[in-house]
Formats: structure tokens, C-alpha cells, sequence
């Protein structure tokens, strides 16, 4: 019981700070250059082109000196702060002080995990589910695949080819019930998948049909799944709504369909969520990245302005 009241505890502390995260994203300034030029004294001429580089590409002023901040030292002949070292180790190490990620996913696969993918219609969490067997089934555990989405029989269908082929097994429930047998069947695995459909995060009973199928459920983490190709304050709307379940962490799909990867920080950095992975785009069981600090600096060097 006190196992349980601590979870709903978290809910709740992340539910306040979400509704905060929406009025702040409501009252963001848009004008980059304008949040910049107060600042041309405190910052090197490099720091401040990162700085515009991060903000250019959807990341707030907030968010964008922080990082910045955490990629530099103070330079006593500048009088101003500079980079550390060359830009993208600088921003690396930026991303690294302030943006959480799930860095050591091999390493935890070690106990038995349950891992739900839960987030709104269309953002591809069946695909990830696949890729993401994939890779764990490369780190050599053992995985099976549930899925509880009982409104979509094609996605069904699109699931039970995908682990055919790579020779997973794989169980569909349409009851909490049943979704605990199914979970008994394949307690031997080392990871168990769990696809849950999507759900419109405006919807707010369909949302709520997943509580019961997760309640007191042990080993379980839940991971929000997003389109990054979304604005800012429909990801935090979807969010604040999903996280009547205890949200564990963050993936971020459809990368390769935006150049605005700040959103996806400015989220990360304000929910305090780690992210487990990313996807970019259609193809299983390529076109996923798992979260790396080199990956994201790359987002916002690999291309001039």
C-alpha cells in the first residue's frame, strides 16, 4: 500500500508540473533574435551563435541557456563566457548536465521488465514496439511481445508479422484479466513489450481504460511515445493527460520528419523525463536510435543555419 500511494504521489507531482509547463509554453516569446540580444555581453561570440543555433530550431530561451551555460567556462581574458572546447563537445557536454537520457538501458535489462509504450493515435508505437524487440533481442535477452490495442485488428495483424519473423512470441488481451495471464505466460523472458494503441489524449475515458491494466503491476516501466513532428504544447497537453499511469520515460518518433528537435528538449528539460529512444522513420528494425549525446548534438550541428 505504501508502494502504491508513492506512485500515485509521483502522478500527482508530475501532473502540477505539466499544468505549469502548458502556461509556460503559452506565454514563450517566438522572437529568437530578440531573446538573444540582451545577453551579446554576457556570452562569446561562439556561445552565442549556439545559442541561436538551439533557439533557431525551436528551443527556448530557458532551455537554450541552460545548456549553453553547462557547455561553458568562464573565459578571464573574454571576460565573458565561452566554450569549453570545440562546439559539438561543448554542446555534448551541455546536453549532458542538463538533459536526461536512459543511457544505461543494457545494463537494466538485467531484471525482468515490463515495458509499456502508451501515447496518442498515429505516432507509430506499434512499429517502435517492433524495432525496439529488435534491439533487445540483439542484446541477447529474451522478448515477447502483448498487445492490448483490441480497436485496430490491422495493427494487430502488423504486429504478430513483425514478431513471426523474428520469432518472438507474442500474446493479444483485450481484459486486464487476461493481460496478466498473458503476462504469467511469459514471465520466463527477460523483457516483455507491451503495445497499447493509440489513444486521443482528448479522450480522457479511453485514456483511463489503461489504468486497470497496469495497476500494481510489478517490473513495469511506462514510456510516453510522441510524434517530434508536433507542437510544443500539443506534446505537454498529450502528456499532462497520459500521466494517469507512472510515467517512466520519454520516446520521441518521426524524427526525420521536423527540424524543430527543440520541442523535444524543451519537453525533456522541464518534465525531468529521461529519454529512452528515438525513431527516424518507417523501417523495421532499422530507423531507431537509442538516446545518445552524440546523436543529439548532432540534431542541432549536423546542418548550418
Amino acid at each position: 500500500m505504501r508502494e502504491q500511494g508513492h506512485v500515485y504521489e509521483e502522478i500527482a507531482k508530475l501532473k502540477e508540473s505539466l499544468r505549469e509547463v502548458v502556461e509556460l509554453v503559452k506565454r514563450q516569446k517566438t522572437d529568437a533574435s530578440e531573446d538573444i540580444k540582451p545577453m551579446e555581453s554576457e556570452y562569446s561570440l561562439r556561445a552565442l551563435n549556439l545559442m541561436n543555433k538551439l533557439i533557431n530550431k525551436g528551443m527556448s530561451k530557458e532551455v537554450a541557456k541552460a545548456i549553453v551555460d553547462a557547455s561553458c567556462g568562464y573565459d578571464y581574458e573574454l571576460k565573458k563566457l565561452d566554450l569549453k572546447g570545440e562546439t559539438f563537445e561543448s554542446l555534448k557536454m551541455g546536453l549532458e548536465s542538463t538533459i536526461p537520457t536512459l543511457k544505461n538501458f543494457r545494463e537494466n535489462l538485467e531484471d525482468f521488465k515490463i515495458i509499456a509504450l502508451v501515447g496518442p493515435t498515429g505516432v507509430g508505437k506499434t512499429t517502435t514496439i517492433a524495432k525496439l524487440a529488435y534491439v533487445i533481442k540483439e542484446f541477447g535477452k529474451k522478448v515477447g511481445v502483448v498487445t492490448i490495442d483490441s480497436y485496430r485488428v490491422g495493427a494487430v495483424q502488423q504486429l504478430m508479422t513483425f514478431t513471426s519473423i523474428m520469432e518472438l512470441p507474442f500474446r493479444t488481451a483485450d481484459t486486464p484479466q487476461r493481460f496478466r495471464e498473458c503476462i504469467g505466460e511469459l514471465s520466463s523472458l527477460d523483457v516483455i513489450l507491451v503495445d497499447t494503441g493509440g489513444r486521443s489524449h482528448y479522450d480522457e475515458t479511453r485514456v483511463k481504460e489503461l489504468v486497470p491494466f497496469f495497476n500494481k503491476l510489478p517490473a513495469l516501466e511506462v514510456y510516453f511515445t510522441v510524434s517530434a513532428n508536433i507542437e510544443e504544447r500539443v506534446m505537454v497537453e498529450a502528456l499532462e493527460r497520459f500521466s494517469v499511469l507512472p510515467i517512466n520515460g520519454l520516446i520521441f518518433t518521426k524524427m526525420d520528419e521536423t527540424l524543430y528537435y527543440g520541442y523535444v528538449l524543451n519537453l525533456v528539460y522541464r518534465t525531468k523525463l529521461p529519454i529512452l529512444c528515438f525513431t527516424t522513420g518507417q523501417r523495421v528494425p532499422n530507423d531507431i536510435v537509442m538516446a545518445d549525446y552524440n546523436y543529439l548534438a548532432g540534431l542541432f550541428l549536423r546542418m548550418e543555419e
